[in-house]
């Protein structure tokens, strides 16, 4: 049986470097699964994202870039059958990092869902985005009205609002996946009013615009 002169050993200086280089690597993946650091892809982040807030599994409906939040910042907005998710990660040195997310239960049969979130990066201005699910037919604008306090009525025990900045979402600006509708809304506030917080509703009109749900967005995330 002749010899294959073709195949040349490594050295063993060689062979060494070559078995300290898949440590180094399966030590990398191992430390992506067990901890979720020094992530390669941004999409890996946001499963992380997603397993934390009890969403997994999320098919991808759009992303954003937000530097004002990071240089590196980048948002997801990922959904399944019953939930919606907005998610961000960011590039560090390690890699691609979750951030915050937060999830949205989609399964109460209300004809529209809606969330926000909140990011202030070092005393800068803060970054609102407003996203949710359009699940009702008769619906053809969604709204974000952002509301400060004036007052108090001690009759019917309540705030009482007024209208600083109004979003809105036509069918032209929604967003499908899998035959289901999304919006995704994001502005920055300048001048509003001291002492008063940011109170945001939701509302839903239909083609005439008449009213066909409102109320206050009372679930997402501020950091």
């Amino acid at each position: 049986m002749k010899k294959d002169k073709s195949r040349t050993p490594l050295p063993a200086r060689k062979r060494r470097a070559l078995k300290y280089l898949t440590i180094a690597a399966l030590t990398v993946v191992l430390v992506n699964y067990t901890l979720h650091t020094g992530l390669l892809l941004p999409i890996q982040a946001i499963r992380a994202v997603e397993e934390r807030e009890g969403a997994p599994h999320g098919r991808v409906v759009t992303r954003l870039w937000e530097p004002a939040v990071h240089k590196t910042g980048l948002f997801y907005l990922t959904e399944n059958e019953t939930m919606v998710l907005l998610g961000n990660t960011y590039l560090s040195l390690l890699g691609w990092t979750p951030g915050f997310g937060w999830a949205l239960d989609c399964a109460s049969g209300a004809p529209l869902y809606a969330g926000e979130t909140s990011s202030c990066r070092d005393g800068g201005e803060t970054v609102w985005h407003f996203y949710g699910r359009v699940d009702s037919p008769e619906i053809e604008t969604v709204e974000i009205s952002l509301r400060s306090i004036t007052g108090y009525d001690q009759e019917r025990g309540e705030n009482l609002y007024e209208e600083q900045v109004l979003l809105a979402a036509g069918r032209e600006d929604w967003l499908e996946k899998e035959g289901r509708r999304f919006f995704l809304l994001r502005c920055q506030l300048e001048d509003w009013p001291e002492h008063s917080g940011v109170n945001a509703f939701a509302i839903g009109r239909d083609a005439a615009g008449n009213l066909v749900t409102e109320f206050p967005i009372e679930e997402g995330t501020h950091s």
